[in-house]
């Protein structure tokens, strides 16, 4: 009888060792609604004046005791980067290059030991636009040619007649294809030069790509970027690519007005 009475126990025992072995064996289980997701700290368009650092955070919704790696394009090209265990968010710099384009994708996120991670709905990717620095005062302008043979090129306010053959440059004309326009100075306005008319004026050697892009950055911090394919293949011929409309500042006595228009 004493023999019985032990049977019971020892099932139970056999019991708990399968249960504690089977358990064991299992991978790890994150309770619900503790899943991490992956994103960037920065989305959307956002321009980088030159001068400014650019850079994006690649971060969890939170920490891990492990490491974490992130993979991502950039302009296309696929590239990762590793956040180190314990650490929410880790930091990747862009070289900040007036006239360039940086776009940054979220395509993953992968943890050691933990498939729990996902990136998420939002706040994926981010790009962003190389412009001139803010100059009180003044309008800076800059012309990107999309040529890649090495084409020189100027680039100018200049005026046209009614025909629209050049006749001279106000500001620019150069081959570092940027400029400025004071907002202080004595330019006649649009309306006192007509039949003639302003414009921004790209004169260039032979181009392998007629295509281009013009950012033009005003003293207020706002930002008009034009563009275009009607450039001559050819060259040597001056362009009226933006038309300018010049005015007076109602607001500021002596100030100019000026609006650019794609030709």
């Amino acid at each position: 009888m004493k023999n019985i009475k032990f049977i019971p126990l020892f099932l139970i025992a056999l019991t708990l060792i399968v249960s504690s072995c089977a358990i064991d064996n299992d991978p790890a289980v994150i309770p619900m609604g503790e899943a991490v997701t992956a994103s960037l700290d920065k989305t959307g368009e956002i321009y980088a004046f030159d001068g400014d650092e650019i850079s994006v955070g690649f971060v969890l919704s939170r920490t891990l005791a492990e490491s974490t790696q992130f993979t991502y394009t950039l302009n296309g090209v696929e590239k990762s980067i590793d956040l180190i265990q314990g650490q929410q968010s880790v930091t990747l710099a862009i070289p900040n290059v007036v006239g360039e384009v940086n776009t940054v994708v979220l395509t993953g996120a992968y943890a050691l030991n933990n498939d729990a991670v996902l990136v998420g709905s939002t706040n994926t990717s981010v790009t962003f636009i190389g412009v001139p620095a803010v100059t009180p005062g003044s309008i800076n302008v800059l012309l990107n040619l999309h040529d890649t043979s090495g084409a020189l090129a100027l680039f100018a306010l200049s005026v046209f007649d009614g025909d629209g053959n050049w006749l001279n440059d106000e500001f620019g004309g150069t081959t570092n294809v940027n400029f400025s326009i004071p907002l202080t100075t004595g330019i006649d306005n649009s309306s006192d030069i007509l039949p003639n008319y302003y414009a921004l004026d790209i004169y260039s050697q032979p181009l392998d790509n007629t295509s281009y892009t013009i950012y033009i950055v005003k003293p207020d911090s706002s930002v008009n970027i034009l563009s275009g394919t009607n450039l001559s293949q050819d060259g040597f011929v001056d362009q009226d690519v933006v038309l300018v409309d010049i005015s007076d500042d109602p607001s500021t006595t002596g100030d100019k007005i000026y609006t650019f228009t794609q030709n």
